[in-house]
């Protein structure tokens, strides 16, 4: 693995972490619903300005993908922020050192998804390796 994707890796853990910690925080001051919507609204604030400033490159991706690349972009956008909604509802009802590690199983999901739809290849190392991460992080939860 290239220095410059360890370093992306390294930061996406570290934005994941501290993201779940002001989560639960913000549960302390509002509810789920609230948090949930209050979180898009800032999205809409804070990047709206990005997007114009970079309108033509989203343009050019826009316009220069085939048919299925905003479909699959709106179907990220529409599942991944209903993840978000019904962790925020989980994380309020629960520990953060339970709830937190739990959501993380998504990779077994993605791998299933990815073997079966996206013609990933399978071995025995990603299977084994996806299934220690989940049965690890079911038992850290516990």
């Amino acid at each position: 693995m290239e220095l410059s994707t360890v370093i992306f890796l390294l930061l996406a853990i570290l934005g994941w972490g501290l993201g779940a910690f002001f989560d639960k925080a913000c549960l302390k001051h509002m509810d789920a619903s609230g948090a949930f919507y209050v979180r898009s609204l800032f999205m809409i604030l804070i990047f709206s300005p990005l997007v114009a400033w970079k309108y033509a490159p989203t343009k050019q991706a826009l316009l220069g993908s085939d048919k299925l690349g905003p479909i699959f972009v709106m179907s990220s956008v529409i599942v991944s922020m209903a993840g978000v909604f019904f962790y925020l509802k989980a994380l309020s009802g629960g520990e953060a050192g339970r709830i937190v590690p739990l959501s993380s199983t998504y990779p077994l999901v993605t791998f299933v998804l990815a073997l079966l739809f996206l013609g990933e290849s399978f071995t025995v190392n990603k299977l084994a390796g996806t299934l220690l991460l989940s049965g690890g992080i079911y038992f850290i939860s516990k």
